[in-house]
C-alpha cells in the first residue's frame, strides 16, 4: 500500500480507477423500494453535491437528504442498527435549522471546522462527528473530506488499524493531512476518499464465505430409540380415574360460631387468671407494705 504522504499522482490515479469495481463486488441485490449501494453512491457523490453544495447554490437539506447520506455511510462502511432510528427521530424543521446554522458558520470561518461540526452534532440526534462532517462534505465538497475509517486510518494512521474515537480532534487531524495532499497532487478530497477506500479495503483479506454443509440424508431432530431403550409403561387400571380418590382425607369440621368476635392470641390456661391475680397482689405488697397491712385490718 503506497503510504498516503508519498503516493504519486499516477498512483493515485490508478487507485482511482478501481473503486467502481470495488464498488460493484460490494453491492447486493436490494430489496424491492430499498436503493443498491451503487445508487446510494450516485447520490453521495454526484447528485447530493449537485443540488446541496454553496457552489450550486445551497439548497436546503431536508430529514429524508440527511437519512439517505446515514444510510450510503452505514452500508459503505460500518453499519450500526441503532443509528436509523436515531437519525429518523429528528423534524424536517430542526435538520433545516442545524444545517443553515451550521453552513453559515463554516462559510464565515471555514478554519473553524470543531465548531461547525458541534453545530450539527448537538441539535441533531443520531448524528456525530463521523456523520457531520459526512454533511459538511456536501456543503463543500471542493475542501471537506469525509471522516471515514479508511481515510483516517490511510492519512493519519499510515493505514494502521487502529481504533478510532470519531470526535472532533480526529476528524481536524484527518481535514489538515487531506488538505496536504489535496494541495500536494491537486486533487479532490472526494477522489482521495475513495483512494483511501480502494487502497484500505484491498489490503484486508477477503471475507471468504463458510462453505455450506452437506446435506447427510438423515431426517431431522434426533434419532429414534431402539425399543431395548425404551421406558416401560405401567399398566392402566381399568375404571380408575387419575389422582387421589374422592373422601381419602378428611377436613375437620369448622368449629360453630357464636355470633361473638374471637379474641386473637392463646386462650389463659385453667387457673391462670387467679394465679396472675395473686401475683399482682403479691408484688404490690412488696413495693409498699404498709398499704397492705392497713387493708388487712379494714378486713378484720
Amino acid at each position: 500500500m503506497a503510504a498516503a504522504d508519498l503516493i504519486t499522482l499516477p498512483e493515485f490515479r490508478d487507485a482511482l480507477s478501481r473503486y467502481p469495481a470495488l464498488i460493484s463486488s460490494l453491492t447486493k441485490p436490494a430489496k424491492a423500494g430499498v436503493a443498491t449501494l451503487e445508487e446510494l453512491d450516485q447520490f453521495r457523490y454526484v447528485d447530493a453535491p449537485s443540488r446541496f453544495s454553496k457552489k450550486a447554490g445551497g439548497k436546503t437539506l431536508e430529514l429524508a437528504d440527511v437519512q439517505k447520506l446515514v444510510d450510503w455511510k452505514l452500508r459503505h462502511g460500518t453499519f450500526r442498527p441503532t443509528l436509523p432510528k436515531l437519525v429518523a427521530s429528528n423534524s424536517d424543521d430542526v435538520v433545516r435549522d442545524a444545517t443553515s446554522d451550521a453552513f453559515s458558520h463554516y462559510d464565515n470561518d471555514p478554519s473553524d471546522i470543531s465548531k461547525t461540526i458541534d453545530k450539527l452534532t448537538k441539535p441533531l440526534k443520531g448524528i456525530g462527528p463521523a456523520a457531520g462532517s459526512l454533511i459538511l462534505s456536501i456543503h463543500d465538497p471542493e475542501n471537506v473530506i469525509f471522516f471515514s475509517d479508511e481515510a483516517y486510518r490511510w492519512l493519519v494512521k499510515g493505514g494502521e488499524k487502529t481504533k478510532i474515537l470519531y470526535n472532533s480532534s480526529e476528524f481536524e487531524e484527518l481535514y489538515n493531512k487531506a488538505k496536504e495532499l489535496k494541495n500536494r497532487l491537486q486533487v479532490s478530497p472526494i477522489d482521495i476518499e475513495k483512494v483511501a477506500y480502494v487502497l484500505i479495503r484491498e489490503s484486508e483479506p477477503a471475507d471468504e464465505p463458510k462453505p455450506k454443509k452437506e446435506p447427510s440424508g438423515r431426517p431431522r431432530g434426533r434419532p429414534a430409540k431402539p425399543d431395548s431403550e425404551k421406558k416401560t409403561k405401567k399398566p392402566a387400571v381399568p375404571g380408575r380415574g387419575r389422582g387421589r380418590p374422592r373422601g381419602s382425607t378428611k377436613v375437620p369440621p369448622k368449629p360453630p360460631t357464636t355470633g361473638e368476635p374471637r379474641k386473637r392470641g392463646r386462650p389463659p390456661k385453667d387457673g391462670g387468671g387467679a394465679a396472675k391475680s395473686n401475683k399482682r397482689q403479691a408484688t404490690e405488697e412488696a413495693q409498699d407494705p404498709g398499704s397492705a397491712h392497713d387493708e388487712k385490718r379494714a378486713k378484720a
